[in-house]
């Protein structure tokens, strides 16, 4: 059982550096600056609907605008979404609003007709297969990933699909998403940055959710972690937990740390979630507690190079396919 937040041993913070006025409007830079991908919603067409977000309140939709090339993904995010009137923001009098760009992220506000609530909807053009699969219902198997399994098939998978993340080299590189700046350690091995997620308003504490992204490009999960990682962990999670309640009056005692196994992306990347955040809820074969990796590498030095990991994966996702290569996954 690892330690809770509070007694994590403190670590001076260095170097961090915090935007204190998190309220403000977005600042000039060259995310603000880019050309909206969609300037009406009546020019993007639906052509499949994947699916509706488990707390009901948003919907994914795959599509085509009007003028562009290859599919986009477009999510439609209000308190409460009925799939029939989806159409219904694909109207003339829709008004939107770019917010946020970073590479095929787009965030718009959606002010749709008159006697409906306004839509947050996220943009993603061009939207690669891997982000269709990841937005469509398909369902999901429990794997057990043996530490001879993770050599054999789930790190040369990890090798062999390092995608450029330009978005996430976006955020490191303050290019993009400087209004959702939180702060940062800036060092070549111990270094983060701390932005607050795009499922996040801003304003809603309880549904406080950030990540803290690593600026080493050569870990890419739990995996990868030991003993000569702990100063750069302790480091993150001492000056963020403090930036937090200094910017946002969030204490740590309301916070949960942890990892996902397996990450979405493999860039290594820590989760920062209000504890009443349900989408931020503790998920079995999905959160791995910060502090319980801190525990787990203290006590011994190559843990995650010989533990047995217990994930989830879905049906149809790229690591599923090389699993099925191995007959790993067990459907009956």
């Amino acid at each position: 059982m690892g330690v809770s937040p509070q007694e994590t041993e403190e670590v001076p913070a260095k170097r961090a550096k915090l935007d204190d006025d998190y309220h403000a409007q977005p600042i000039k830079t060259k995310e603000a600056q880019v050309e909206p991908v969609i300037k009406k919603m009546s020019e993007y067409k639906i052509t499949e609907l994947l699916g509706q977000g488990e707390d009901g309140k948003t919907v994914f939709t795959k599509g085509i605008i009007s003028g562009l090339e290859g599919p986009a993904v477009v999510l439609f995010e209000t308190n409460s979404i009925d799939l029939e009137k989806v159409k219904m923001f694909l109207s003339e009098q829709s008004a939107i609003k770019l917010t946020m760009n970073n590479d095929i992220f787009n965030i718009f506000q959606l002010d749709p007709p008159t006697g409906t609530n306004s839509i947050k909807t996220t943009v993603i053009h061009p939207a690669t297969p891997k982000l269709i699969n990841k937005f469509t219902m398909k369902p999901s198997y429990f794997v057990t990933e043996t530490a001879e399994m993770y050599e054999r098939i789930t790190r040369p998978y990890i090798l062999n699909h390092l995608e450029d993340h330009k978005w996430v080299y976006n955020i490191l590189e303050g290019k993009a998403e400087q209004n959702r700046f939180v702060t940062q350690v800036d060092d070549e091995k111990e270094g983060f940055v701390l932005v607050a997620d795009l499922k996040w308003d801003m304003t809603t504490m309880e549904n406080l959710y950030c990540l803290a992204i690593v600026q080493r490009r050569d870990l890419y999960s739990i995996r990868d972690l030991d003993q000569t990682h702990l100063p750069m962990l302790r480091q993150l999670q001492e000056t963020c937990l403090t930036a937090i309640k200094e910017k946002f009056g969030v204490p740590r005692s309301l916070l949960r740390v942890y990892f996902h196994y397996q990450p979405a992306y493999y860039h290594l990347h820590i989760h920062f979630a209000h504890i009443r955040y349900q989408a931020g809820a503790p998920v079995i074969g999905k959160s791995v507690a910060l502090n319980d990796v801190v525990q787990n590498i203290t006590l011994s030095n190559e843990y995650y190079k010989n533990a047995t990991m217990v994930y989830y994966i879905k049906d149809g996702h790229a690591l599923s396919t090389e699993l099925d290569k191995h007959n790993v996954i067990v459907r009956e």
